[in-house]
This record gives structure tokens, sequence and C-alpha cells, in this order.
């Protein structure tokens, strides 16, 4: 039997090639597969804040390393370093040891009886400052929501609860979640440049190995541009897989959950417990569900892994590449090349201008609660929260007229991928050579300023971002985004796993200069009112926007 695999076979069933570990228990009462994790004996990092996400578990599951020791590195070395970083915006460590000794229980009681826990059970998280954790504040980094305790549990953090990871803390977002910059942290590759934006403290403080997982959200590249400044991992999946219940929306109808892990298997163990129907959000509802097999976070050993995968590079988007930066991508399409794939070239259908008009309509229903709070938002948010508020005017015709655009950009996108017989479309991760802290903060997620990444909002397409190395000018890293049509998260993180395999750049460390930092701790309070979980006013869409992988009316 030849080593190469049909693409179409390799593409509807490549976590069938990843072995397992068992059944293991996910919210909800659901069993899916699981992945087995690598042998102990083959993690070589000595310092439990350097290993990466499955390595920690691994350790963790065959008990040589406590919850507690795990969670002691990861808070040492934050404090230790997050001073001209700062990425954290609070630490929760009481909640966290209580966690970690629940989660040491938990894994006694698997390799007592034989039953295997969730490959989360232990490892610290930390969570972007816009999903809502019952009696913990939640600011979305903003003066606006000082004070503000949340009301009860947001589904994503409710998920991971019960898979029995371990809450760290919270981390800055750009204000709201609306901008590109994050200016209040720095890159851990060079403080003086941004991490991106808007999830800029949970790629931040994953680059820095202050945890080995982070949650982010995406409206518009917010964690596919951290990603690839700060040469990570992240998996933006498809519009619905992961519930928004529970987070601060920015534009309902095109946020997204998004996973961020040091490598594309780190970042598919945390997506795997995260994704999933929630009665609480409908949009959850919307595709079709994850039962069977899980995310792949193994190649599968073949010499020739990605033979007969066709890969589609839109010219327009690469051309905007300054020379460094083209360097990188193009060798990162050479790696595809060796491994089987075949490169083509297309021309990606354009993103429809309306849309910005309902961007603004939905953020200016959200922010308008705040009204009486305008002083306290940072200056360069006011034009964004005029043009906002300015969009409440817009007739609701108008506004669904909007959505049949989106529809329409639905179409044209998965056209493309039928007709060039597609598996999946490279776009660079930014086409900015490191950014300057305080550059691009008037800007919003919605601008796309910074690189080519409104396409997938729109399209509700799964995208996987991962780094292929740092520029040769500026020294931060530069990713690529591999994107799929709808639906087809499990593709995509599979050709991506494969991918990442031959590019080693994931495993590069930051050089941290010491900068210790007290950070601020807090325990548990009484939750808020409510009703909302973030409690604030929910501004849920009105509609849901139809995602499709059709080519056209049918």
């Amino acid at each position: 039997m030849t080593a190469t695999i049909n693409r179409r076979r390799f593409l509807g069933g490549a976590a069938a090639g990843v072995a397992v570990w068992g059944m293991s228990r996910v919210p909800g009462g659901a069993a899916t597969p699981a992945r087995r994790l690598p042998d102990p004996a083959s993690v070589s990092e000595t310092d439990p804040a350097l290993m990466s996400a499955i390595s920690a578990a691994a350790l963790l599951h065959a008990g040589n390393l406590h919850p507690r020791e795990l969670l002691d590195a990861c808070i040492a070395r934050s404090r230790a370093f997050d001073g001209e970083i700062g990425a954290w915006i609070r630490m929760y460590p009481e909640v966290a040891y209580a966690a970690a000794d629940a989660a040491a229980d938990r894994l006694r009681r698997a390799g007592r009886d034989g039953v295997p826990e969730s490959p989360l059970c232990g490892l610290p998280i930390a969570l972007k400052d816009i999903f809502a954790v019952s009696g913990l504040p939640l600011t979305a980094s903003s003066r606006v929501l000082e004070g503000n305790i949340a009301a009860g549990d947001s589904g994503v953090w409710s998920r991971l609860r019960d898979a029995g990871a371990v809450l760290l803390g919270h981390v800055h977002t750009d204000e709201f979640a609306i901008g590109v910059a994050t200016p209040q942290v720095g890159n851990p590759w060079n403080t003086d440049f941004s991490p991106g934006g808007s999830s800029g403290g949970s790629a931040a403080a994953l680059a820095a190995r202050f945890v080995p997982l982070s949650v982010g959200s995406d409206t518009g590249g917010s964690v596919r541009l951290p990603a690839s400044a700060c040469g990570i991992s992240s998996i933006k999946p498809s519009f619905g897989r992961v519930t928004t219940s529970g987070m601060i929306p920015l534009t309902p109808t095109r946020d997204h959950v998004g996973v961020l892990g040091r490598s594309v298997a780190d970042a598919a163990l945390l997506l795997e417990v995260v994704a999933g129907e929630d009665a609480s959000d409908p949009a959850t509802l919307l595709g079709p569900p994850l039962a069977g097999e899980g995310f792949a976070t193994a190649v599968r050993g073949s010499a020739d892994p990605l033979g007969g995968v066709r890969l589609g590079v839109p010219d327009a988007a690469v051309a905007k590449l300054p020379v460094p930066l083209r360097s990188l991508f193009d060798g990162l399409l050479d790696t595809a090349r060796t491994l089987g794939a075949e490169i083509v070239s297309v021309v990606a259908p354009a993103e429809p201008a309306s849309m910005a008009t309902g961007d603004m309509v939905e953020i200016g229903t959200y922010h308008r609660q705040f009204s009486d709070r305008l002083h306290l938002y940072r200056p360069e948010r006011l034009p964004a929260l005029a043009a906002a508020a300015a969009g409440l005017a817009v007739p609701a015709a108008e506004y669904f007229g909007l959505e049949r655009d989106r529809l329409r950009f639905q179409y044209d996108y998965n056209r493309m991928f039928v007709d060039h017989d597609l598996d999946a479309v490279v776009y660079p991760g930014t086409f900015v050579d490191g950014a300057r802290r305080d550059e691009f903060l008037e800007y919003t997620v919605s601008a796309g300023v910074q690189g080519d990444v409104m396409w997938a909002n729109y399209a509700g397409a799964p995208v996987v971002s991962l780094p292929v190395g740092r520029s040769s000018a500026t020294g931060i890293p530069f990713g690529v985004q591999i994107g799929a049509r709808a639906w087809q998260d499990r593709e995509v993180v599979a050709l991506a796993v494969e991918l990442q395999d031959a590019l080693p750049a994931w495993r590069d460390v930051p050089p941290l200069a010491a900068a210790p930092r007290e950070i601020p701790a807090v325990s548990v309070v009484a939750p808020g009112p409510g009703p909302d979980p973030t409690n604030t006013r929910d501004a849920r869409a009105a509609i849901l926007p139809a995602i499709t992988t059709a080519t056209g009316p049918s």
C-alpha cells in the first residue's frame, strides 16, 4: 500500500488516523474519541511552564506532574516577566488553586478506576476579558465597566470548568474587542511592538509561556492577527461551532470564539471541549453536529501526507506582503509542496463593502447602553462609537439587505472552492511586518488595516493560523491562515497539523527579560444581578446569518 493518501479520504477522515486514548467525558454527557497523549518519557522540558498543553497533559494524566506544580510554575513565570508585557488584567489564585486540587482528585480517580479524564483536566487557562465567570470581574479592559461583576458563567467557561480546566485569570483585550492593537500589552518578542488585537492579551500570555492555553474571540481577525504577531497557533472555528453565550459581543453575526495554543494540536485539544451545541445560543444549532471522531492532534505518519491536496493562494493578498514576509510565506508554500500539496493561484471574491454598515448597527445596538459613560472610553474609540450610534438609524429593510449581501459573498467563496477543486485556501496572517504599540490605535477590527481576515468571518468559515518564522527585518513572528469551507473544522485542523509538523517555528520561545509585576489578585464575590451572565444588557442579533456551503440559491 502506498504511503500517499487520497486527498478526499484524508480530508474526509483525517481524525481516523489519530490514535485514541478512549472515550473522554465532555460537558453535557456526550462522549467523543480523544487522542492518545504522548509518552511522558518523551517530554523534555523540566520547567512545567515551558511545556506545551499536550506535553503537560501527558504528565498530569500519568501522575508525573501535579496540577499545583503546573499552576505554581505559571504563576511564578507570570509574576517574574509580566511587568513589560502586561498581558494579565487580573489573576485568580484562590480560584485556581481550588480548581487544581479538584483536578488532582479527578485525575487520581481516573487512574484508579480506569476511566479516562478530559485532556484539559488540570491545565491552566487564560480567558479574554469578555468571557463571564460568575462572581468575578468582567470589564472588557475598559473603564466603562469598572466594578462590573459577572452574573453567571459564559458557555465557554461552563464547558471548560466541567472539563476540569483551571482558570488562572483574565487577560487584556483591545477595549471591548473593538480594535486591532491592544496597546496596553507588549509583544513578548519585543515589548515595543503590539501583540495584535483584539485578543492581544490571549496571544501574549501564551507566547510568554504564562499559560499553556488561552481563549479569545475573532470578529475580524482578532485571534488570527495576534497569533501571527506572537508566533503561536489559533483556530477560528465555523460560525456557531462554539457558543458565544455570556460573551460581551462586538457584532453578534460575526463574533466567533477563538482558541489559542502554542501548536495547532494544543489548540485542537481546547476546541474539542468548547465546541458543541448550547441551548442558550441558537447559532450553535445552525450546522451539522460534531458527533463522532474528534480533532486531529498528531500526524498520520505518511511520507507524502498532503498528496493530492489542492491549496488555493489568493494572489492579491500575497502581493501586499513586504519582502521579509513574502520570503516566509513562500517558504510555507515550498513546505506544502514537499508534503505533496498542489498550489493553485486564485482570485478571491470581493468582500461586500456594505457589511461595514451592518457592523456599525450591531456595535451601536450594544454600546448605546453606555451612552452616559462616553467619557470613559479611550479617546481613539469615540469616532467608531459615533459611527455606531449613527448606524442605529439604518432602516430595518436595509439591515436585512446586508444579510443578503453576506449570503451572496458566501456563494462566491464556496464557488471558488468548487471551480478550482480546492481543499483549503492559504492567506498571509498579516501584511504588516510588526506594528508599534501606538500604531493602528484608531482602527477597528472592521477596517482590515493589518491583513486580509474579514473573508473568514463573512463566510463563517473555519481558519487555522500557525507560525512559519520571524521577520528578518523586525524579528517579529509571522504566520499564515489556512481556511476551508463552513463546517470543515476537522478537515482544516488535520491539514494544519500535518503542515506544522514540518515547520518547527512554533517551538521558538521569546527571550524574556526579567520584569516583575504584582498582578492584581481577585477572589470570588457575589454575582452581579444580571440577568445576562455579562451583567450588561445583551444585544444579540434579531436574526442569525445564513451559513451555507452552497454556491448559489437552490
